[in-house]
């Protein structure tokens, strides 16, 4: 069997009943309280003494990407190969959880994350910005990795093998927040070199009346920014393998465009000369559209490549 992770920060409504319908069926259950207000701990109470039951409080509340990178740094060092991660609050179906640990322990899966955007995946109503948010961070994590495969990179609940956990930190910049994002762009950067078994599940999630912590505004920058980066590191990336560099070199062509079109802007905007603004504006758009081509086309290469190394895996409740 698999070992269990669990990150709590003031669950106290939940986490008992999480705990009484999953401990039975996971070889270690690690509780990694990030430092709860409430009575999280107190809740636990029946199986602090237990087998097998590993229980972590933070000194202080170190936010969720860091609190992930603690239970790893447990889990590595149990003698489980595998680890199924979840949050303390239940919203994850019990079914998908149970489903994910079978099917990646029999079929060797190295890594599965999960999808709730589909048609039965959400129960209960959510805020549409968080649709609009999940759906340009699902945008982002394309572009990011050129798998238009993925979907849904902020899903919390996955699946993981020791090939994962052993070697993985969290940014800085995702400590706090959107360290799934960074978890998917981690694993889909080492497959590159090391051939890994992913998968991508319909899972379901149940939302009732309890309030995100996110802050919209501060994940969207920091998504932004990381992409924007990554980007340019993937094209380098992309030029040690051979089957990845032609989208490299039209990666490289349309960003020439890009910094032409930028280029063109500045003479529109600050400098007076004889030449008419018209023409300068219909090389900045010019340039514009052949860069957004080119990197359609470099997309469109890579995504033939890198999507091959995703399996769809269908939720068996609907399908």
């Amino acid at each position: 069997m698999a070992s269990l992770l669990i990150l709590a920060y003031n669950e106290d409504k939940t986490i008992e009943n999480l705990l009484n319908n999953l401990y039975p069926h996971f070889d270690n259950v690690i509780l990694l309280d990030d430092n709860s207000s409430d009575f999280t701990y107190k809740k636990c109470q029946d199986y602090l003494d237990k087998e097998n039951f590993i229980y972590h409080k933070n000194k202080k509340n170190l936010g969720a990407g860091r609190s992930f990178e603690v239970g790893l740094d447990i889990f590595n060092q149990l003698d489980s190969e595998y680890l199924i991660k979840i949050d303390g609050d239940n919203q994850f179906d019990i079914h998908d959880i149970l489903f994910l640990s079978n099917i990646g322990q029999d079929e060797n899966f190295d890594f599965i994350k999960c999808d709730r955007f589909w048609k039965h995946g959400i129960k209960g109503k959510i805020p549409f910005v968080r649709y609009l948010g999940n759906a340009l961070a699902s945008l982002l994590i394309k572009l990011t990795t050129g798998n238009w495969k993925i979907n849904d990179p902020l899903n919390g609940l996955f699946f993981m093998s020791k090939k994962i956990t052993s070697n993985f930190s969290v940014k800085k910049l995702f400590k706090r927040y959107g360290y799934p994002f960074y978890l998917i762009y981690y694993v889909l950067n080492i497959s590159k070199k090391n051939k890994l078994k992913i998968g991508q599940y319909q899972n379901i999630v149940t939302y009732g009346d309890e309030k995100s912590q996110l802050k919209a505004n501060t994940m969207l920058f920091k998504l932004l920014y990381f992409t924007i980066v990554s980007y340019y590191r993937k094209i380098k990336i992309k030029l040690r393998y051979s089957n990845l560099q032609f989208s490299a070199l039209i990666d490289i062509i349309s960003q020439l465009f890009l910094f032409l079109s930028l280029y063109s802007i500045i003479r529109i905007i600050f400098i007076l000369e004889s030449v008419p603004k018209g023409s300068w504006v219909i090389i900045s758009l010019m340039s514009l559209l052949i860069s957004i081509i080119l990197l359609f086309i470099s997309q469109n290469i890579e995504n033939d490549i890198e999507s091959n190394n995703i399996t769809k895996l269908k939720n068996n409740e609907f399908n």
